[in-house]
């Protein structure tokens, strides 16, 4: 719970105001003296004001006034009920207000604290700058009748103990039973009650059992307060005429209202917050999932919540952005397009349900989308089997990259596991013309080892094609089914060997010989007499290139400036070829004419970059995938003739106001290199003594900073912030030596380029050189701690996911398929010189030298970066008393898929970022 909240904060001034005799009131006064006013009030009736409770509010934005109520706390007398009523706590706040001379403040409460709000609020408008309300009671008959009988429901242990406190003679009105308990004078007989009713009222609050919460509520003084006030409101309809809250809920529509409500929550039910959200439609409601009534150590979510609605109450409050990290988290994306043989149906993936799932289009209709399956587990590939409108599609488990090939038929409702062998990995390949067998990739074998398999998709036994060392993909079948064009990777992804093995004997004849190229893509054409192929072959770009099957001869066909990233061709036949050709990190899309060899560009929807290219079946236009920097994916139709787009899956993005485009840069490094770098830079007037800024590092290294959809980058940026996202040395799309640059022994230039880009971000006029933060994820991550632990000085704060800490510990426990792809990358883990190698570049070994605060966040299934890593890191800097922050999340692998855990993570990084940036 800690690590949701603000960090402890001590009262600057304390206060005793003598209010109706005999009462004197607690109040104290903490966080900024000249920050926005804000007031708590307490639960109970009786519960009294606690140190935890100043920490949902930013000390530096507040000036935080709580206050114990009347007979409660530090007020005095003790558990005194005579002038005790709503509204002379109503009249309180009022003099609290007068004597601290504030004229207007946030209210804010939870549970009792929550009416008490709302009916301050509707008494008194004129004084509310907002409110912030959580675990909502409105003090109805039903609500107080569910407490004293409807829990045992939930809680028939503690009920039991709580019911047998009083004769079963009495036990048909248990607030009249201990109200007069209660209110006995007799210790022997009010004190007991008090302890039982306190007891069974803890055990209820929290979403797991907590000892520790019991045992901190029921103090013999503490008990007895709560206890006898809350019954005393409680037998009086809480001093208020019924309907009261809901009807003059109308006076206060005009303010801002954050609602935080627990789903869980059995002590205030959500169907109160849900009636005040209804009489107030304006106001936000967050609903908790893993919440109760009160946040603990082991469910602190409900702390988390509350903090963030107090920091979008600041935001409005003092005229920042009004969106949450949640609301930029919001857009949906769709992509990996595939169309039926027959060009009426469309399959995709979309994570519209919070992760990716199969849904499908009927081409023929303007009928919506619809979900395919609900899956528990994300989809991943997706391919239509030829001849039929049967969908392939790839899931695997939590992440953890072992996908498995299902298939769903037609009008069907349930999936056929095409394979089944969680335990290894099945890497997609492709269908024969027939659609009558598939062939994939699968380490059965060996761990290490990508065997190729050629599978009759009606049922029956795979046949193994293809063996050997390392990595290998079954990129197609010949167009007479008799080959298999194989992809052979065993010596790393940009050392390809395209083969064409006979799927009788498994005899191989190298097309494309291993000489140091890459290939992104693939098609026969002719009938299979000539392959296309796009690949670098001695060439710092990708190009497109065709080799004549029968001879293996090779000529180019186009050298565009720029990858070719994707390539498509029609199945039936077609002269045009479409291309994906990567500019600077977005997408141009090009037409080739086989005939003629001529090229023209078809316009985009948007400036972006796609991720997927394919023809529909007639050849007349292209579906693509594209995703932009202020949107994400979706998928587009775009007609071959005319250029004209239209709109397949397009999910609703956020307003254009609310994001940026990019500028793009060239940054000079430290050996007279140019790094590219995209620059975000926030809306509105720069601030005296500048904005903090944060340098964003991509993965792999072998990917690129490109077109894309980041919600945290665009509310980083919708908070005043300048990002900066280089490309330095060792990313793609720049050619095949800025890629290289990097490799092994010259790994921390990588690292001399972030740097330069740093002091770069650090002298322009509109950043303030002393809040510079550093982020990356995956290799991004190593990038980070390299930063902070080479160059500890520069950087003010830092995060990063799922990030490389020691080189040897990844190539002990990274997929043991990945082993040789990364040693061609960072250098061979058994030999002398790559382990010293290691020892040298490996954040951990220089760990002590760290600064910066860290956040770490980390899948608990990643088959690449084991979450070992950030253990270590998080060990390391925790033994030390540096500050740091792990977010574990379960059921994740290297990236976190699912909804609601991005919204965890990120809404625990972006305060941990801004605690220290602002």
């Amino acid at each position: 719970m800690a690590d949701a909240l603000y960090p402890e904060i001590q009262p600057y001034r304390t206060h005793r105001i003598n209010v109706d005799p005999p009462h004197e009131l607690y109040v104290e006064e903490c966080g900024a003296p000249d920050g926005v006013p804000a007031l708590f009030l307490h639960g109970g009736p009786g519960g009294g004001a606690k140190p935890f409770q100043r920490r949902t509010f930013d000390p530096r934005r507040f000036r935080v006034v709580l206050f114990d109520q009347r007979g409660c706390g530090r007020s005095t007398p003790s558990a005194e009920l005579d002038g005790n009523t709503t509204d002379k706590l109503i009249e309180d706040i009022e003099t609290i207000r007068e004597t601290l001379g504030i004229e207007r403040w946030l209210v804010t409460g939870g549970s009792w604290g929550s009416l008490l709000s709302l009916a301050y609020a509707i008494a008194h408008p004129d004084r509310c700058l907002g409110l912030r309300l959580h675990g909502v009671f409105l003090g109805t008959p039903d609500e107080t009748r569910f407490w004293y009988h409807g829990i045992g429901l939930f809680f028939p242990e503690a009920f039991a103990e709580f019911e047998g406190h009083v004769p079963p003679g009495e036990r048909g009105d248990l607030l009249a039973a201990y109200h007069r308990r209660l209110i006995d004078p007799d210790p022997a007989v009010h004190m007991p009650a008090a302890q039982a009713l306190r007891t069974f009222s803890a055990r209820t609050q929290t979403l797991l059992p907590s000892a520790a919460h019991v045992h901190a509520l029921t103090e013999p003084r503490a008990a007895l307060e709560i206890a006898r006030i809350f019954a005393h409101y409680c037998i009086n309809g809480c001093f208020l005429p019924e309907g009261h809250i809901l009807s003059g809920i109308e006076t206060l529509r005009h303010l801002p209202c954050e609602i935080v409500q627990g789903r869980y929550d059995v002590v205030t039910p959500p169907r109160a917050a849900w009636r005040v959200r209804t009489a107030w439609p304006e106001a936000n409601l967050t609903v908790v999932d893993l919440a109760s009534h009160v946040a603990t150590l082991e469910a602190p979510a409900l702390s988390a919540a509350l903090r963030a609605a107090t920091d979008r109450l600041a935001d409005r409050l003092t005229g920042r952005a009004a969106l949450s990290i949640e609301d930029y988290l919001d857009p949906r994306a769709a992509g990996t397009p595939a169309v039926s043989d027959d060009g009426t149906l469309l399959a995709f993936v979309s994570d519209a349900t919070g992760f990716a799932q199969l849904y499908t289009k009927d081409l023929t209709s303007d009928a919506p989308p619809r979900i395919r399956l609900s899956l528990p587990e994300m989809v991943g590939s997706v391919s239509f089997r030829p001849k039929s409108r049967d969908i392939l599609f790839t899931t695997d488990v939590g992440g953890d990259e072992r996908h498995q090939l299902n298939l769903i038929a037609e009008g069907e409702y349930a999936a056929r596991r095409l394979t089944d062998a969680p335990g290894f990995v099945h890497l997609w390949g492709a269908f024969d013309r027939a659609g009558e067998r598939f062939a994939f990739a699968c380490n059965a074998g060996h761990p290490s080892d990508m065997a190729l398999y050629v599978s009759p998709v009606a049922g029956g036994a795979a046949r193994v094609v293809a063996t050997g060392p390392g990595w290998r993909t079954a990129r197609a079948f010949s167009p007479d089914g008799t080959k298999l064009l194989v992809e052979d990777d065993r010596l790393g992804m940009y050392d390809a060997e395209l083969s064409l093995v006979d799927i009788e004997d498994g005899s191989a004849r190298v097309l494309l010989p291993r000489d140091g190229a890459h290939v992104s893509g693939t098609a026969f054409i002719e009938d299979g007499a000539r392959l296309l192929v796009a690949t670098d072959r001695g060439d710092g770009y990708h190009g497109l290139g065709v080799i004549d099957v029968a001879s293996g001869g090779f000529a180019w066909l186009s050298r565009p400036e720029g990858d070719v990233e994707i390539m498509a061709a029609p199945k039936g036949g077609g002269r045009l070829v479409a291309c994906a050709i990567n500019d600077r990190g977005y997408s141009r899309l090009v037409l080739h004419d086989l005939d003629g060899g001529g090229e023209r560009d078809l316009p985009l929807p948007f400036a972006g970059r796609l991720t997927s290219v394919t023809f529909m079946p007639d050849g007349t236009a292209l579906v693509v995938a594209l995703a932009g920097f202020r949107r994400p994916a979706a998928v587009y139709r775009i007609d071959v003739a005319t250029g004209e787009a239209t709109a397949l899956v397009e999910h609703p993005a956020l307003a254009e106001s609310a994001t940026v485009e990019p500028s793009l840069v060239d940054i000079e490094t430290f050996d007279g290199a140019s790094v590219p770098a995209f620059v975000f830079e926030p809306r509105g007037e720069l601030p005296t003594g500048g904005r903090p800024a944060l340098v964003i590092v991509h993965g792999g290294p072998e990917s690129q900073y490109t077109a894309h959809w980041r919600a945290d980058v665009q509310y980083l940026v919708s908070r005043g912030i300048v990002v900066v996202a280089p490309n330095v040395r060792g990313s793609t799309g720049y050619g095949r030596d800025w890629q290289a640059a990097d490799d092994v022994e010259k790994r921390m230039d990588s690292v001399r380029d972030l740097k330069a880009v740093r002091d770069w971000v650090a002298t322009r006029d509109d950043v303030d050189s002393e809040r510079l933060a550093v982020f990356g994820q995956s290799y991004g991550g190593f990038m980070t701690l390299a930063a902070i632990t080479e160059y500890p000085e520069d950087w003010c704060v830092a995060a990063e996911f799922y990030g490389i800490a020691d080189f040897r510990t990844l190539f002990a426990t990274t997929g043991p398929w990945r082993r040789t792809l990364r040693a061609v990358e960072y250098g061979d883990p058994d030999s002398e010189s790559g382990r010293a190698l290691f020892d040298r570049i490996s954040p951990i070994r220089r760990i002590d030298r760290v600064k910066a605060p860290l956040f770490i966040a980390h899948g608990g299934r990643d088959p690449r970066v084991a979450p070992n890593e950030s253990e270590m890191v998080n060990a390391a800097l925790f033994g030390r008393g540096h500050p740091v922050r792990l977010v574990r999340v379960e059921h994740e692998g290297h990236g976190f898929a699912r909804l609601a855990n991005r919204r965890v993570v990120y809404n625990e990084m972006m305060q941990f970022l801004e605690a220290r940036l602002f």
